[in-house]
């Protein structure tokens, strides 16, 4: 398995570059998020997602990180024209539309606006900063870890790991998992591993397809993980498991190529790398897949 693969983007975090060759059909787009396509097509009604020009309706791999965003202000008990009211009100403070959704979940819980920027500060919606209560937590040894729920930790993980803090987002994320959410562990996992803590991101990602077998990310970064640590049959197994699930997950197809590859399959392995090329042909992997398919032991 080629050991810079990326893990995927955590759920929930701001969304990755936009890769101009992986679109998604709305079905798609649900199916790979596991959410009601009903769902999604009232967040296009509300104005809150927005597929890219043409026909039929197609939506780029920004539009997950929208679509999971979105997902945690619902399960907050947020309408779709509240999130609509608050985006726009969140937006002339954050001009940037992305920053300014996933800024939001610092809302959650709170009577007005409160934002997370990019840069880590807590403000209101008149671009006050507020004092950080969950980063002075942190720093006084969990003065109020017994005021905050699961959810209120999950949050402040998001937010920090938004901010390119994975060790922070790692320890509110720990405090989180007393909710048993199958996304609390796949984001600890996330951030074990760039904190290259691989049995630790093993097991996260483990605990969150135990609580959501049809968690088809987490499956794929288990493989990844699993693979990384020398066990070739279960990170195969777990790859597998990913595309039985979302057959059309690129990312999958690829990892799953280099997996089966590394335990001497390279058949099948040719089989996968193929069907990487297929969706998603001019990503910077793409160039790698074809000379893999050239010589599968280079």
């Amino acid at each position: 398995m080629a050991p810079s693969q990326p893990v995927n983007r955590p759920a929930l975090s701001l969304p990755a570059p936009e890769d101009g060759a992986r679109t998604f059909s709305p079905g798609e787009l649900a199916e790979l998020c596991g959410l009601p396509l009903a769902l999604l097509q009232r967040w296009v009604d509300h104005g809150l997602l927005t597929p890219r020009e043409g026909t039929p309706p197609r939506f780029g791999f920004r539009a997950t990180g929208t679509v999971r965003t979105l997902a945690e202000l619902r399960r907050a008990g947020w309408t779709a024209p509240r999130i609509k009211a608050r985006w726009l009100e969140a937006q002339a403070v954050v001009k940037d539309p992305d920053e300014a959704l996933s800024g939001l979940l610092a809302s959650v819980g709170e009577a007005a606006v409160t934002l997370r920027t990019a840069d880590g500060r807590l403000v209101d919606s008149r671009g006050q900063q507020l004092f950080d209560f969950g980063a002075a937590a942190a720093a006084d040894g969990s003065a109020l870890l017994n005021m905050r729920t699961p959810q209120d930790w999950f949050a402040i993980g998001v937010e920090a790991e938004a901010a390119g803090r994975p060790q922070d987002a790692a320890r509110a994320y720990e405090h989180a998992v007393a909710g048993r959410s199958a996304e609390t562990h796949f984001n600890l996992g996330n951030c074990y591993y760039e904190l290259k803590r691989r049995h630790d991101a093993a097991e996260q990602f483990a605990l969150a397809v135990g609580r959501a077998p049809n968690y088809a990310e987490a499956w794929n970064n288990l493989g990844i993980v699993r693979g990384e640590l020398g066990d070739g049959p279960g990170s195969v197994t777990a790859l597998e498991r990913a595309l039985a699930l979302v057959p059309h997950y690129a990312d999958a197809h690829y990892n799953l190529a280099e997996a089966l590859s590394a335990v001497g399959d390279f058949d099948r392995a040719r089989q996968h790398w193929r069907a990487y090329l297929t969706f998603d042909p001019n990503s910077r992997w793409a160039e790698q897949a074809r000379r893999r398919l050239q010589n599968p032991l280079g």
